[in-house]
């Protein structure tokens, strides 16, 4: 590998989101140098370095960096962050400007998922005008909940050519909380948005989670530890997609790959914190029966004992649960469990077995045999894949 390589990563340290992705550009250096690293620390507005025409560089920047262009331009290998609408004017084709791009219609699917099995029957996106990401969880997260036969209300932007202030924002904010059914499950784009919302919510006397609940992507501890309630949100592998931004870079740099390459931010789970921690909505009957699944699913329980739990028929629990969430009391059971599952996977060390045994599987074949059907793949490919687990 050939020395003095230099890897310039022009991104806001300021933020969790490109912290962790340093953090996969530190972890591939160490794994693959040596390659100097050039962060330098502040936020969005970063300048391009004066860059010797002796040096063997590479850069990971936004789109709006100025000068990124003109680099790409002059041959330096370029991987940016997904660009916001404006920057979609750029031909990054046949600049062959690589970009890593988040899944939003799996994001948003996910937080369908997490509001949906927690009984929610009326639902809100809130987004962010002149970001492209925001625009297609916006379509994702209503198609979703379209799909199982309900509406979604979509924040109208006061202004779809600028990002407003918190202060000039307010007021519309609570406009439209007001004009929702409550109680109402909001998926937010990022987390910035989701404690916007929280903070309009408790100005505006709206109980977080009881009458609204929230939910935010980025999983940015500081951001979802500081409002009150803690928000919930989505936890991005951010740290692999700096890991993947880091080998390509290197392949750039080394003329191993040409042209434009696309790096996926995949989603690998919902946090649950106490903004969207509700057991069911609507109907007190299976409030009552989501609150006993939740905590007891890691036990051999089954609709009967549901049923018995609540001293309800059988048969009356699960028309209500076909009719009100499209769903059977085994689906919901079987929905913690993956979720816990999940969970243990990638933030735990514990045994494969463990966690079947731990999460009310019983024993691995039957966990297997439920993550080859709804993921794709074993239990320990998903720890693999969403971990990243290199061996130094």
């Amino acid at each position: 590998m050939p020395q003095h390589t230099t890897f310039y990563v022009l991104l806001e340290t300021s933020r969790h989101f490109t912290r962790m992705l340093l953090r996969g550009v530190i972890r591939w250096s160490k794994l693959y140098g040596p390659v100097t690293i050039v962060a330098s620390s502040g936020h969005i507005e970063q300048e391009l370095p004066g860059i010797q025409s002796t040096e063997k560089v590479g850069i990971i920047a936004r789109l709006s960096t100025p000068g990124i262009i003109e680099a790409k331009q002059f041959g330096i290998p370029v991987v940016t962050i997904e660009p916001s609408q404006g920057e979609l004017l750029v031909q990054k084709n046949e600049l062959e400007i690589s970009e890593i791009l988040s899944n939003s219609p799996k994001i948003a699917r996910m937080g369908a998922e997490h509001f949906l099995a927690r009984g929610f029957r009326s639902f809100a996106y809130c987004g962010l005008p002149l970001r492209i990401w925001s625009d297609i969880r916006e379509k994702a997260f209503d198609k979703e909940i379209t799909a199982h036969g309900f509406d979604c209300s979509i924040y109208p932007q006061p202004d779809p050519t600028r990002l407003l202030s918190r202060e000039e924002e307010h007021p519309r904010l609570a406009t439209w909380l007001a004009s929702l059914r409550k109680p109402v499950a909001i998926m937010t784009c990022n987390d910035d948005r989701g404690a916007q919302v929280i903070e309009t919510c408790n100005f505006e006397g709206y109980h977080v989670p009881e009458q609204v609940a929230v939910l935010g992507v980025d999983n940015d501890d500081l951001i979802c530890e500081l409002t009150q309630p803690a928000l919930s949100s989505v936890r991005l592998d951010l740290e692999h997609a700096g890991f993947q931004a880091a080998e390509l870079l290197w392949k750039l740099i080394s003329c191993q790959v040409s042209g434009y390459h696309c790096i996926p931010l995949e989603p690998i789970q919902v946090v649950t914190r106490l903004s969207s921690d509700v057991a069911g909505q609507g109907d007190a009957l299976i409030r009552q029966a989501i609150r006993y699944i939740r905590n007891n699913y890691q036990y051999q329980i089954g609709s009967i004992d549901v049923a018995k739990a609540l001293d309800v028929s059988r048969r009356t629990l699960e028309r209500r649960f076909a009719s009100l969430l499209g769903r059977s009391i085994h689906d919901q059971i079987h929905f913690f469990r993956m979720e816990q599952a999940k969970e243990l996977l990638v933030v735990t060390n514990d045994p494969v077995e463990r966690i079947a045994q731990i999460t009310g599987f019983g024993n691995l074949k039957q966990m297997l045999r439920s993550f080859l059907k709804f993921e794709n793949q074993t239990p320990t490919q998903f720890r693999k894949q969403l971990r990243k687990e290199f061996s130094e």
